[in-house]
């Protein structure tokens, strides 16, 4: 390698370093505005102080100049609020996070394409009339990617398409342009409300990770075991060739798999934990959003936050970031009243919202709280009504937790007016699924008026898991263990028909049946035989029919790839210990697939009515 080369990679290396800094850097002080805005802490300015600071250094040595201006002016307002000559204010603030806001997305630019790509005119401009009243600029409008751009971006509606559609908003100019593209079903609402997310959440994509000094040694220290354990087994190999008492190379062959067995094992935990990050990326967005949405709704919000250092794979954390993000905005949106109204109730004018996460067994467990108007219920079942989701005497015959939980169906939404936040009336669904894809769930439980509580339950890490591994015909399938009930062993008589669908009875409770030899195309006769795997999803149960059951096995979760990822029922696929490669059903996907196709209410009497529509 040349000198000049050896030079670039050099200097890639430092900016690489400078973008994982500044990006860490730029999230503790967005953090940090917000708490000075509530509460002047001196060593919290000084800190905010010191990493823009460090910021407009480094990026003026690398040469990006427009980075290093912006950070500039930020550092001077910044030294005035330190000396006291300026009030953390609300429009302080704002311009503040503003311009943190350009700095990460210059950032962010520098990560992708080696440079700024951001014009920073406006809001250097805003930052010099804080320090200069007389030359503050003229208010600009506030700029946002319109959804209408998005949605050819993402290749879901044509230029042509999004046209016809603002033709018609132009005699239509009380609705948005989402809710005509919907009209026109150009989009499902689940994409509608994804698109929103975008459109008002920035992009959260970890490109590292950083890892304690110990856990690295740890894993050092497993991976020569390992090395130990292969140099023997190539001992007992090359004794094996060379014609060796037989019985002596079956002992050091047993001795050197169990050794390999306990190192595995200890490796497999330790790359696990190694993964592991606190749920504190995604908890510290919140304070941020929070403030930015009581300040667009005129309310007034307490946040509590317990639980950051709550560890998670790394994966679910960045997977958790929407829903996390929906959930919150609904609780501002719909929950929390306004201070009026709270006064009005015998409330205290301020709300509180409060994010809990801890560890129970080997699932993190989330709490999002809120102590504003509560669910509706009967709001709830006169939707479902309306839409005809259910019949009277079906409603009637819910208990309050299972009607609650109907919130959850698709598209459902008791807001009578429509907002950009809450996603135009899209309902919890889309958590609700994001949530179960994680092989997590979801739960919902309030008391009208006074709170609501949603509770969401994750594995730590879905890149292994135990599951059950059983056969219909030839063929080998993997279910979660964690979904898996019971196993029933069929017998004459056990299955019924009702509506030319195959229910089983089950301590009189009707539970659904899905036929993998039928959903996969089997060819051959149809028999009885074999066992009805009981799965259920939080309130929602099926039962898988199968031939017969291997048993338990934990499995490496591998993904199908980008051609094979959207085949419905199948989460991934595994590879068993003689290289056959085995399918990983989706059980909520199942589910939700089997409900939409035979039009069946998934319902058990009495638990299961809840968790039918979803």
């Amino acid at each position: 390698m040349d000198d000049q080369a050896l030079q670039r990679d050099e200097m890639q290396e430092i900016i690489d370093e400078f973008i994982v800094e500044s990006s860490e850097l730029m999230d503790n002080v967005i953090q940090d505005i917000v708490v000075i805005e509530q509460s002047h802490d001196e060593e919290v300015v000084n800190s905010i102080f010191r990493a823009v600071h460090t910021i407009k250094g480094t990026s003026s040595f690398l040469g990006f100049n427009t980075l290093s201006q912006l950070a500039h002016k930020g550092e001077d307002v910044l030294g005035q609020i330190r000396k006291g000559e300026m009030s953390t204010s609300q429009e302080v603030a704002d311009i503040l996070l503003e311009s943190f806001d350009l700095m990460k997305l210059m950032i962010e630019d520098i990560r992708e394409h080696g440079s700024e790509q951001q014009d920073a005119s406006v809001v250097i401009g805003k930052l010099m009339g804080l320090l200069d009243p007389s030359q503050k600029p003229a208010p600009q409008p506030e700029e946002k990617k319109k959804i209408g751009e998005i949605l050819i971006e993402e290749n879901i509606i044509t230029k042509s398409e999004l046209d016809e559609v603002l033709k018609k908003q132009e005699t239509e100019k009380d609705k948005k342009v989402g809710e005509i593209i919907l009209e026109e079903k150009y989009i499902t609402e689940t994409q509608l409300n994804k698109i929103l997310v975008k459109q008002k959440t920035p992009k959260m994509e970890e490109q590292s990770i950083r890892i304690d000094v110990k856990k690295l040694d740890d894993l050092m220290n497993l991976v020569g075991e390992l090395v130990l354990g292969k140099n023997r087994l190539i001992l007992v190999n090359s004794m094996a060739r060379k014609g060796d008492d037989s019985e002596n190379v079956f002992d050091n062959l047993a001795d050197i798999t169990n050794y390999i067995e306990v190192i595995t094992n200890e490796l497999q935990l330790s790359v696990m934990r190694a993964r592991l990050v606190p749920v504190s990326k995604v908890f510290n967005k919140i304070p941020r959003m929070v403030r930015d949405l009581c300040s667009e709704f005129k309310k007034d919000i307490e946040l509590k936050v317990e639980g950051e250092e709550t560890e998670l794979d790394r994966s679910l954390i960045e997977a958790l970031h929407d829903p996390l993000i929906h959930i919150i905005r609904n609780s501002v949106d719909h929950g929390v009243e306004l201070p009026a109204d709270r006064t009005a109730k015998g409330k205290p004018p301020k709300g509180l919202l409060s994010i809990r996460a801890y560890n129970e067994g080997n699932h993190v467990i989330i709490e999002i709280y809120d102590d504003g108007k509560g669910i509706n219920i009967q709001a709830v079942k006169d939707k479902v009504k309306e839409k005809g989701l259910m019949t009277e005497a079906e409603l009637a015959s819910l208990s309050q937790k299972e009607a609650m939980n109907l919130v959850f169906i698709p598209g459902l939404s008791t807001a009578q007016k429509l907002s950009s936040v809450s996603g135009r009336g899209v309902g919890m669904d889309v958590v609700k699924t994001n949530i179960e894809k994680m092989n997590g769930q979801a739960y919902i439980d309030s008391e009208e008026g006074k709170w609501t509580k949603l509770t969401i339950k994750l594995p730590l890490t879905l890149a292994i898991m135990r599951a059950l591994i059983v056969k219909v015909r030839e063929e080998l399938f993997a279910i979660p263990l964690n979904t898996v009930t019971e196993l029933v062993k069929l017998r004459e008589g056990l299955i019924k028909t009702v509506d030319k669908n195959e229910v089983l009875v089950l301590r009189n409770t009707v539970i659904p049946i899905v036929d993998l030899r039928k959903a996969f195309l089997f060819k051959g006769e149809e028999d009885n035989s074999g066992y009805i795997v009981i799965c259920n999803i939080g309130d929602k149960i099926i039962g898988i029919k199968v031939h017969s059951v291997i048993g338990q096995e934990e499995v490496v979760i591998k993904p199908l790839g980008e051609f094979l990822k959207d085949i419905k029922g199948i989460s991934g696929a595994t590879i068993r210990g003689d290289g056959k490669v085995i399918l990983i059903l989706d059980i909520p996907s199942v589910i939700i697939n089997y409900a939409n196709n035979k039009k069946l209410h998934l319902q058990a009497q009495p638990q299961m009515q809840a968790g039918a529509m979803n």
